[in-house]
């Protein structure tokens, strides 16, 4: 049920069920995900970088990068840093230097050397290495019922 009132401050999100399942667990935790910000900066600027518009962060030459659709910017945080603290959302490790946001993902397709190729939603390709295939579809088959 959903109901516009003026009076809050805050959006406030009401779950009822019946008793606690795996899928209410995901739900609560997709939810709690537009809580967490990444702090992203760019010409001497500092951005409050909401997770939900996170495709996916790099390291490249010891600097940690944070990609949007169509925007970059620099973390001053590692990328292992990065990642325990979103532990719990939609975003995982793909690569040794790479992290990626599940919810952006298109498609993905086998690729050579036994790895995987994902095309994200802005149309961009990154390479998922061997050994996160598997820690990878147990993400999607879990989030998404695949």
């Amino acid at each position: 049920m959903l109901q516009h009132k003026k009076e809050l401050q805050e959006t406030e999100i009401e779950i009822k069920y019946p008793e606690m399942t795996e899928r209410i667990t995901q739900m609560i935790q997709y939810i709690r995900q537009y809580d967490f910000v990444i702090e992203g900066f760019k010409e001497d600027k500092v951005y409050k970088i909401p997770l939900e518009q996170v495709y996916y962060i790099e390291t490249t030459d010891r600097k940690t990068f944070v990609y949007l659709g169509n925007d970059v910017y620099e973390s001053r945080k590692t990328i292992q840093t990065i990642e325990s603290t979103l532990e719990g959302t939609t975003i995982i490790r793909i690569g040794k230097s790479l992290l990626l946001n599940i919810s952006m993902l298109k498609s993905l397709k086998p690729y050579p050397n036994h790895r995987i190729k994902v095309e994200l939603l802005n149309g961009e390709h990154l390479l998922v290495s061997r050994r996160y295939i598997a820690i990878l579809k147990e993400r999607i088959r879990r989030e998404y019922g695949a």
